[in-house]
């Protein structure tokens, strides 16, 4: 699977975790369910966001690196 496919997936998952996390907080309403949005949520979507970001250069190298060995 290429760099660009896995991005797309992963980009994939977290919107689907993100819709199923909004589905959720529209029932899920108390001080439990703000903590463990701070607490997990919006720590795991920066850091997701991060590694897509981090997925964009790495897919630069191996294309740098393809075009050096050709």
């Amino acid at each position: 699977m290429s760099v660009l496919a896995t991005k797309a997936r992963l980009a994939g998952l977290l919107k689907q975790l993100n819709a199923a996390w909004d589905e959720t907080r529209a029932t899920w309403t108390d001080d439990n369910a703000r903590d463990f949005h701070q607490r997990y949520m919006v720590e795991l979507t920066a850091e997701v966001e991060k590694t897509l970001l981090a997925m964009d250069g790495l897919e630069a190298l191996m294309r740098k690196v393809r075009e050096e060995c050709e």
